[in-house]
């Protein structure tokens, strides 16, 4: 992780302290210290992202264009005009924070602004700053817990990673011909993160996402720091669960897309006369280079850059409404592209999709369930700040955001492209959408030192938040926050959440003697991402938008449906890989024309047998009547599952660790050996198989890390084996909190540590 974070951070640094220096002269070395990092990694996606754009990326250009990003940083926070009067407004207010200027060469809004900003800093909390910093750490925690996230997105951007570090392209991998359309910038830089640590694609999405949400919450609260609120700024982020919960589940580049955010909060929540030039500019490179990471962020800033115009043209000052009108044309001609390329170039591409709504309509339920308690205290913030410019900005901001979320409630709707784009877009935008909006309302009604511009003349704060309350609420927080890090620590344990087994992990290494093309299949475990350059891999993830000219993998399915070996040959596809996860393994274990070749916990390299000599196996599913102690628990993959050979079903038999039971056995005629496929959740302690007659050895310990394991027993006597028993090392299960119950993939959020049975392979003489 460490390494990971080195090779980002090092080359943004620089860019990242300059362009803070000229969006906020008035920030000192410690605002500085928060607001570069995430402002150089935002630089550092942009050019990054550009360079994919132009079809001319590799490690090298990229190298070159950082050294030339930085080269221009140094020269722009060192040089210095001479005469006072050829100086920008940023270095004007730069020499007035640090006294360099007199009363009589300064203006009174420079003076006034760097007056405020000096009582800011003198009064910041160092306690509530140590506990927010403290609390933003914690999102690197889980990169040094675990190896690959969870959640199933983290897949696809291994896969264009790995594209772009194999290819320099999005080009499409292995059999298959045609091209990704999806934003850049997050994989290529994941694709820097690879070359330059050597770490598979996987691990560098994984490691790359959680060093930008670390570096998103440091630059919120710098950016919320100018407005006397950072410390708050990340006790209010705190309330509420979205942008963690997205980035839990691997979303990363949405994630990333928040780093706009910073640039908005620093530009468009000023006073008129203290926005310049440059702000616009710092403005519309902000919007373009969140754009290459997601355009998520590109929305929600263009938003509020709404918010703030239809609030400043109400001011009536003609001064003020000049300014705006440049910041407006800039912009909207920004704006207008970016639109112009989604409805000419992408939205085409979606006429016959539907709208698309997964998890519901996003203002409603979801809202509530990931945002509802900072939804609350941001109500309160919203009636105490209505009389505040700032914070009718931010309401307004949300408001619009609330309104976007309707395009799910025409879910189904086919043939208007715009919204089926938009849907696409804005997929599970309860996580990422409101989080930052409602904590920017909280973060200035929580703080005792702001400087808002009141609306009319009337008080700019009828009441604040009384100090027990607020105290009380930061120990929340605190507590809440360590009790999170306590839940990922025990998740860590839990590699059945992945959504490869660690049986597919293990094969990766058997792939590096074989030079042809292997079928893998087509759901999130038959992605590899980590394949040597010489194999290639039939299936590829629908991330984004795919154009596909040709593939193989179609015909390549029916072709092991129907034992068409003559097909393999020709396409010198002579290898197939499976899951235990997945349910191709059921078809090539009854055929005679496939041999397992590589075993690893479930997960099976096959080998084409061309005379049809391959050992066929027999297969026995698993169910509730056949395990009386087991309950009933769902397959959480069982909407990825579109064969069902033994009748399995969407229900699994579950033994809860320290719980005694049989399974029920009817053995094959002629069976020489039993393989049980289970699925052990958490780390439990030993487990064990018994069996008074029928096998050769009676008793047997299996094995009991987390996840799918394959464990075969010598057959002694088949119609003697009538019944196996399980005991447990430990009397009762632990309880942990499953993440699944609350995505619909699983019934139970408080779960237990135990066994899930799968089925039963048998080999006959």
């Amino acid at each position: 992780m460490l390494g990971s974070a080195m090779v980002v951070l090092a080359p943004s640094i620089l860019p990242g302290w300059a362009l803070s220096t000229v969006l906020d002269g008035s920030s000192d070395r410690f605002r500085k210290a928060l607001l570069a990092p995430a402002l150089g990694l935002l630089l550092f996606y942009g050019v990054s992202g550009s360079l994919v754009l132009l079809d001319v990326w590799s490690p090298m250009l990229l190298a070159f264009s950082l050294l030339g990003l930085n080269a221009g940083a140094y020269r722009m926070i060192h040089q210095r005009h001479e005469v006072i009067a050829k100086r920008s407004r940023w270095q004007l207010l730069e020499a007035a924070m640090h006294g360099e200027l007199s009363e009589e060469s300064t203006s009174s809004s420079l003076s006034k602004e760097a007056e405020i900003q000096l009582e800011f800093q003198r009064n910041r909390p160092t306690w509530l700053f140590a506990v927010s910093l403290f609390i933003a750490s914690t999102a690197l925690l889980s990169p040094l817990l675990q190896r690959l996230p969870f959640g199933v997105d983290w897949i696809g951007f291994a896969m264009l990673t790995q594209q772009l570090v194999l290819e320099g392209n999005l080009s499409l991998p292995g059999t298959n011909e045609g091209f990704w359309t999806y934003p850049p910038a997050y994989p290529s830089v994941a694709a820097w993160v690879v070359e330059l640590t050597g770490i598979d694609a996987g691990q560098a999405v994984f490691q790359l996402g959680h060093y930008t949400l670390f570096v998103l919450l440091l630059g919120i609260i710098g950016a919320m720091d100018r407005h006397g609120a950072g410390a708050y700024a990340m006790l209010s982020m705190g309330l509420g669960l979205g942008l963690f919960a997205k980035t839990f589940d691997s979303g990363f580049p949405s994630v990333a897309s928040q780093l706009g955010l910073v640039v908005g909060i620093l530009v468009l929540f000023r006073h008129a006369e203290q926005r310049q030039r440059h702000h616009t500019l710092g403005l519309c490179l902000a919007l373009f280079s969140v754009a290459l990471i997601h355009p998520t962020g590109a929305i929600y800033l263009a938003l509020l850059l709404l918010s703030h115009v239809l609030h400043g043209l109400a001011i009536d000052n003609e001064e003020h409404r000049e300014l705006l009108r440049k910041l407006v044309y800039i912009a909207s001609a920004f704006i207008t592209v970016g639109f112009g390329v989604a409805l000419l170039v992408i939205a085409p591409r979606l006429f016959d999709e539907a709208v698309f709504s997964e998890y519901g309509w996003q203002g409603g339920r979801p809202l509530l369930v990931y945002n509802g308690v900072l939804l609350a205290f941001a109500a309160a913030a919203a009636y105490g700040l209505r009389t505040t410019l700032e914070g009718r900005i931010a309401i307004t901001w949300f408001a619009l955001l609330w309104i976007l979320s309707v395009v799910h409630l025409v879910e189904g709707l086919r043939f208007i492209p715009v919204l089926s784009l938009l849907s696409y877009t804005l997929y599970s935008m309860a996580l990422h959408a409101f989080h930052v909006p409602l904590a920017v309302l909280v973060a200035w009604w929580w703080s005792p030192h702001t400087a808002l511009t009141p609306v009319d003349e009337k008080p700019v704060k009828p009441w604040i938040l009384p100090r027990p309350v607020s105290l009380t609420m930061v120990v929340a927080i605190v507590v809440g926050a360590l009790m999170a890090q306590t839940v990922a620590i025990s998740l860590a344990e839990h590699e059945e959440l992945l959504a490869v087994s660690p049986g597919d992990l293990a094969l990766r290494e058997a792939l590096a003697d074989i030079d042809g093309a292997v079928y893998t299949e087509n759901m999130h475990w038959g992605y590899v991402w980590d394949a040597p350059k010489n194999v290639a891999m039939t299936s590829i993830p629908t991330l984004g938008l795919v154009h596909i000219d040709s593939t193989e993998h179609a015909a390549a399915t029916q072709a092991m449906f129907y034992d068409n070996t003559t097909y393999f040959l020709e396409h010198n596809m002579l290898h197939a890989l499976t899951s235990p996860l997945g349910t191709m393994q059921w078809t090539l274990a009854t055929s005679p024309y496939w041999g397992i070749e590589a075993l690893a916990d479930g997960a099976t390299l096959w080998r084409l047998q061309p005379d049809g000599d391959g050992k066929v196996l027999l297969l026995d599913g698993i169910d509730e009547s056949d395990c009386v102690a087991c309950t009933v628990r769902l397959d959480p993959w069982r909407d990825h599952k579109f064969r069902d050979p033994m009748g399995l079903g969407e229900d699994r038999p579950f033994l809860p660790e320290g719980t005694d039971g049989a399974l029920q056995i009817k053995a094959p005629d002629r069976a020489a050996e039993m393989c049980l496929i289970y699925e052990i959740i958490g780390s439990t302690g030993g487990f064990y198989l018994q069996a008074s007659t029928g096998l050769e050895r009676p008793y047997h310990g299996l094995r009991t890390d987390a996840g799918y394991h394959q464990a075969c027993f010598a057959v002694e006597n088949g119609s003697a084996l009538t019944e196996v028993t399980f005991e447990w090392d430990r009397s009762s299960p632990d309880r942990w909190l499953n993440p699944l119950g609350l995505s619909g993939r699983d019934t139970v959020l408080f779960d237990r540590t135990g066994v899930k049975l799968q089925w039963l392979t048998w080999s006959t003489v």
